[in-house]
């Protein structure tokens, strides 16, 4: 289980503000609306992605896999 837990930790640290500045989601709001794209659906994407991922090293950490 320790290593299920030090992956998620791992994967915490794995983009830092000083690589990846936080993005101006106003300005990336309106040129995805412009684009036929909502901001909302991208985070839900990126979301699904994060959480799934972290259930998938829980389960494997818990033998449920």
């Amino acid at each position: 289980m320790e290593d299920g837990l030090q992956s998620i930790v791992q994967w915490s640290e794995a983009y830092p503000l000083s690589v990846f500045p936080e993005p101006d989601l106003k300005k990336a709001r309106a040129a995805l609306e412009a684009a036929g794209i909502s901001l909302d659906s991208i985070s839900a994407h990126c979301m699904r992605h994060v959480i799934t991922s972290v259930g998938e090293i829980a389960r494997r950490a818990l033998g449920d896999d």
